[in-house]
């Protein structure tokens, strides 16, 4: 009777081994920060609702390492130069850019979505010399 005991507690422990190393490894990545989502480099393709053209640019997101819940966005709106930079909230799927004067002297604000992984619908404003302008961009990721 004690073998069979022992050999039953054999194959208990051997099969919960291979239950505990069966976890989902999707993303190893993955840190739990949904800013992780959101950073890296983006392609947006933007359209004013003043005009038909289209302007494509870059924009980079990187975490800000002061506030765990802030991501730093370097060319939002365009303004000509990387080194200037705006700052947007983070929830698990947004970004939204309070209202903020860059160092340029640009206005801006607005908020971009997730939508999937690899892309973001933005909506924002930007105020230059007094004059108001609306957009709307779709940003992929690169």
């Amino acid at each position: 009777m004690k073998a069979s005991n022992l050999y039953i507690l054999l194959i208990l422990s051997v099969t919960m081994l291979f239950a505990v190393s069966c976890e989902d490894i999707d993303n190893p990545d993955d840190t739990g920060d949904p800013r992780d989502k959101m950073t890296g480099t983006w392609q947006f393709i933007e359209n004013s609702v003043k005009s038909t053209r289209s302007l494509s640019y870059v924009v980079t997101i990187t975490k800000d390492p002061d506030n765990s819940s802030q991501v730093i966005l370097e060319n939002f709106g365009n303004p000509g130069t990387s080194d200037i930079q705006s700052v947007g909230i983070t929830t698990s799927s947004q970004i939204v850019v309070t209202e903020q004067t860059l160092s340029n002297g640009w206005v801006i604000e607005g908020s971009g979505k997730l939508d999937g992984t690899e892309t973001m619908n933005w909506t924002y404003s930007i105020i230059v010399g007094g004059d108001l302008e609306q957009y709307t961009a779709v940003a992929t990721k690169l």
